[in-house]
């Protein structure tokens, strides 16, 4: 059986989703890494980014769950996501790692 984890939705009326540890670690450091090197990215942007950094790496849709794990960290309060420009950026905070 592998490890899962329950991501945060940063709406508090949404549930997060169960996905595999190893992935979602895999996925939010590269997250990490792609949007440490650019100052701001359009959301669809960053998950295509982050597939494309990750290519090869992971089974699965990367593109989806990098869109679960982007949810999981901006409720983290890691990445601020301003829907009026509609940009995603880091925020700068210590990284806070799921405890579940």
């Amino acid at each position: 059986m592998t490890d899962k984890i329950r991501t945060l939705h940063p709406d508090p009326t949404k549930k997060g989703v169960n996905i595999d540890r190893a992935k979602y670690d895999l996925v939010r450091r590269g997250t990490f890494e792609v949007l440490g090197r650019q100052e701001t990215m359009k959301p669809m942007k960053l998950f295509e980014a982050v597939a494309d950094h990750l290519k090869g790496q992971m089974d699965g849709s990367i593109a989806w769950y990098a869109v679960s794990v982007k949810l999981d960290m901006e409720a983290r309060g890691e990445i601020k996501h301003d829907r009026k420009k509609g940009l995603c950026r880091l925020t700068g905070e210590a990284p806070k790692p799921p405890v579940d």
